[in-house]
């Protein structure tokens, strides 16, 4: 089956997503094509000698990255990326399949199908404040839920984005709901339980408000006031600066605190240092490092939020938290009672195998197959 991929950018130090989605797909025989830009995920221009080197791994596929430059739209805060089409989309392909909803590569996936006839599969990655969004501003939505409305197949993470979906018109018999994966036997090598007689507190991920770390400061700064066994690491990219340094400042004069740059490169490092991972989240659609954490043995403290709340049995796989009181109140009592960290942290690996990518890669063939039938 030959495949056509869109995707904004693919930088392959991520083992993520649609990265590692293309990588097994290679090694499952398929026949794909990436059409890219040139940024990496820390939003810059990179070499093409960067890309050949982190994409060795893959034998079979073909990767390019076309000229690419950023636009201002009224559709995000942010500048979108865009890159330069090239005739090899219009070659016989099985399917076209782009990635998330909003993004140039989506509307790109709607020419692909109208000129070249091709089947259509779309990731939705459609969090609820895109949504909200949407249904207040209907040229937005018009615009955006274009791609999906004459899409083959569409794919949500999750029950209420499939909801979504559905009240932006979005026919619900096409859409299949395929849950985040992550490679387990890789996460799952970490150790369970304290290395030693200090506990590790730990935050990975980008550094903006829809992440949430201004939710989980308070109790961060009171336990490091009051607690002296206590180390709290972050590490992630800077995307917005002065919100990361505003969030970090009460923090910084402790000599246990530290902030370890961008291992976002690195996840089973950091899982690997830590005892306890918060995500606090304002928002998710596949919250990967939930997962990839509790495959870790790792105690995962995070928001309530769905799909979070999908993954998370509260106080028995993890412990989900409605409001700051809550994350000092939950980590107080993993600190006042280690042996739960290690109790807990087995039985968040046995429920993280159930998203094993082994498992997870079946029902993406499955869905290619329903769609050229």
């Amino acid at each position: 089956m030959k495949i056509l991929h869109l995707i904004d950018n693919f930088d392959a130090r991520f083992e993520r997503d649609q990265i590692k989605l293309v990588e097994l797909l290679e090694k499952r025989g398929y026949d794909a094509t990436v059409i890219t830009s040139r940024y990496s995920s820390d939003e810059r221009l990179a070499k093409k000698s960067e890309f050949k080197k982190w994409e060795k791994r893959f034998l079979q596929s073909k990767i390019l990255h076309m000229p690419s430059l950023r636009i201002h739209t009224p559709f995000s805060t942010y500048p979108a990326i865009a890159y330069l089409p090239f005739i090899r989309i219009l070659r016989n392909y099985d399917i076209v399949h782009a990635y998330t909803f909003g993004t140039y590569s989506s509307l790109l996936a709607s020419v692909v199908k109208k000129v070249g006839k091709t089947k259509m599969v779309l990731r939705s990655d459609l969090s609820s404040s895109a949504y909200c969004k949407a249904k207040n501003f209907p040229f937005y939505s018009m615009m955006l839920i274009y791609p999906f409305k004459i899409a083959d197949a569409v794919y949500a993470y999750s029950s209420l984005e499939k909801r979504y979906l559905v009240g932006l018109g979005v026919q619900e018999n096409k859409i299949w709901i395929i849950p985040v994966g992550i490679n387990f036997d890789k996460f799952s090598k970490n150790s369970i339980g304290q290395k030693d007689e200090n506990i590790t507190i730990g935050y990975l991920g980008r550094f903006c408000f829809v992440k949430g770390i201004h939710r989980i400061i308070p109790a961060l700064y009171t336990i490091l006031h009051k607690e002296e066994k206590i180390r709290v690491v972050f590490t992630g990219i800077l995307e917005d600066v002065k919100y990361a340094n505003n969030a970090m400042a009460s923090l910084e004069k402790y000599r246990n605190f530290e902030y370890l740059n961008n291992l976002s490169m690195s996840p089973l490092r950091f899982y690997d240092m830590c005892d306890i991972i918060l995500v606090p989240s304002v928002s998710e659609t596949g919250a990967i490092i939930v997962l990839e954490a509790m495959a870790s043995g790792k105690v995962v403290i995070a928001s309530n939020i769905n799909p979070i709340n999908e993954y998370i049995e509260h106080e028995r796989s993890g412990f989900l938290f409605n409001d700051q009181k809550e994350v000092h109140l939950y980590t107080k009592k993993l600190i006042e009672n280690p042996n739960l960290i290690e109790e807990i942290g087995r039985r968040a690996r046995k429920e993280a195998a159930k998203y094993d990518w082994n498992l997870i890669i079946r029902r993406y063939e499955e869905m290619y197959r329903s769609v050229i039938k």
